[in-house]
């Protein structure tokens, strides 16, 4: 006798269980991430980032949208019966168009922006508490400097950029929020300035990367032709491989940095958004294979 066919439910759950496995999987992974200080802000970078980017290119076409409609009325006026031959010299007819309920997108583009500006504000609030990790990272070169003189000094140049970065940028956002009686003037002023303090630690990670490219062309010339050890070789790819994410990063921070430590800034949201997006996802993709 033939065998009697599956039941209907357990085909759907052969159907169903390899992607809910997966995804199972994608969100242990990503709780993992989430989990760690370092790998929350860059998870909330990459968020806010892409959705700067997004906000920018919604508000252009709502923009854009509203541009016709004003263009559609304008040209309905300009054929219609009223008399605007009476207006005298100097007169300029006022239309008032009665306001209609918010259009979809209008309200998409004002959800987005203020969640944008939400998760922006929980970035800022995370990094109260980076002045440990400088402080840290102080006790790293310390304990175990390059061994180059040039990367050594780079590296407490950096350190020291990044104090006082953090110091002024933690003053700014605590007043921002009532805790100091600041003036927005002041405010605003010690933000600028954190982040050009942001502005002179890419440009010394430019150094340190360009000094670390002529060492390693120094000892690739040292060893010549020379059989190379398979781990070596291993170690080398996987240590080019950094340095070139590592440069892509910071490419894409530089603009970034230069556009908040200039008072009104320099670059339009969407590319804001795109340079962010680069940085955030060159850096979560990193850590996602890291974690895996």
């Amino acid at each position: 006798m033939a065998n009697p066919s599956k039941p209907p439910s357990n085909k759907i759950t052969s159907t169903l269980t390899p992607p809910l496995t997966r995804t199972t999987h994608h969100l242990a992974h990503l709780t993992r991430i989430l989990s760690t200080t370092p790998g929350l802000d860059q998870t909330l970078l990459t968020l806010t980032y892409t959705l700067h980017l997004l906000h920018a290119r919604l508000l252009a076409l709502s923009t854009r949208r509203l541009a016709r409609t004003a263009s559609v009325f304008a040209s309905k006026l300009s054929t219609s019966p009223t008399d605007l031959s009476t207006l005298q010299s100097g007169e300029t007819l006022i239309a008032t168009i009665a306001s209609a309920p918010a259009s979809r997108l209008g309200k998409t583009v004002r959800g987005i922006g203020n969640f944008t500006a939400l998760v922006d504000d929980v970035r800022v609030f995370l990094r109260l508490w980076g002045l440990l990790g400088i402080w840290a990272w102080g006790a790293r070169v310390v304990r175990e400097p390059p061994s180059d003189a040039v990367l050594r000094r780079i590296a407490w140049l950096q350190v020291g950029a990044n104090a006082v970065y953090q110091c002024l940028e933690n003053g700014a956002y605590l007043a921002s929020h009532g805790v100091f009686g600041w003036s927005d003037r002041k405010v605003d002023t010690w933000y600028l300035w954190s982040s050009r303090f942001w502005v002179a630690h890419v440009g010394l990670e430019f150094g340190r990367l360009g000094r670390e490219w002529v060492l390693r062309k120094r000892v690739a010339e040292g060893r010549g032709r020379k059989a190379e050890d398979v781990d070596l070789k291993i170690a080398r790819i996987k240590d080019e491989g950094r340095w070139w994410r590592e440069l892509y990063v910071n490419a894409a921070y530089a603009p970034l940095s230069v556009h908040y430590s200039v008072d009104g800034g320099w670059v339009g949201e969407d590319v804001v958004g795109f340079l962010g997006m680069v940085a955030g996802g060159v850096g979560f993709r990193e850590l996602w294979e890291e974690t895996a």
